[in-house]
């Protein structure tokens, strides 16, 4: 019970980062999809950030 009261009381949550998926940062997953999404990209762009002041 203590450990569970003092981990909802954290602001900063407690986690292990898994080295292994590094391998995975120069490798594409899902060519087709980022094929698609550079070309959507280039077509319409990146959408306008709203400014309300």
């Amino acid at each position: 019970m203590k450990v569970t009261n003092e981990l909802k009381k954290r602001k900063i949550p407690i986690v292990k980062i898994d080295k292994s998926l590094d391998k995975l940062d120069e490798q594409i997953l899902f060519p087709e999809k980022l094929e698609k999404a550079n070309e959507m990209l280039k077509k319409i762009g990146l959408p306008k950030q709203w400014t309300t002041r």
